[in-house]
């Protein structure tokens, strides 16, 4: 049986806290323009917001699966010491597929029409909180046993 790598895990854990802090700097980036953009679906009003404005929008959309996607290799790419491993895949498969969801929410804005796909939009939400619930529950699971 492989001996627990203190080193390895260190290593991982690291790896582990540098995705999880770009991922929270990252969505507090996008907030103001998901706020911005789904307050004016509420109300119906994603045709007003000015063509230039709904392009930003997307493009900082694209800017964050940009980094998701980036995270998400992060962590496929991490050595996970051998006890973590099954939390590990579980929490990589779960990120990647959030960074999946997210990128179905950017496609989702259509500057040419200055509108959003509904359905696609709506899917990624719901997606996107099952996934980020994944990922919650496998670092604490990955954190818990790291202790």
């Amino acid at each position: 049986m492989a001996k627990f790598n203190p080193k390895q895990a260190q290593i991982y854990i690291q790896t582990l806290q540098n995705v999880l802090s770009n991922t929270e700097e990252t969505a507090e980036r996008v907030t103001p323009f998901f706020t911005k953009l789904d307050d004016a679906k509420q109300a119906g009003k994603v045709s007003e917001i000015p063509t230039a404005e709904l392009a930003e929008i997307k493009a900082e959309f694209e800017d964050t699966v940009e980094n998701y996607k980036n995270n998400a290799q992060q962590l496929k790419d991490a050595s996970a010491p051998i006890r973590m491993l099954g939390m590990h895949k579980s929490l990589s498969s779960a990120y990647s597929q959030y960074a999946d969801a997210t990128e179905l929410m950017a496609n989702a804005v259509i500057v040419e029409n200055q509108s959003i796909d509904e359905a696609s939009y709506e899917k990624s939400e719901s997606d996107q909180a099952i996934y980020l619930e994944k990922i919650q529950i496998a670092v604490s699971k990955i954190m818990n046993s790291s202790m």
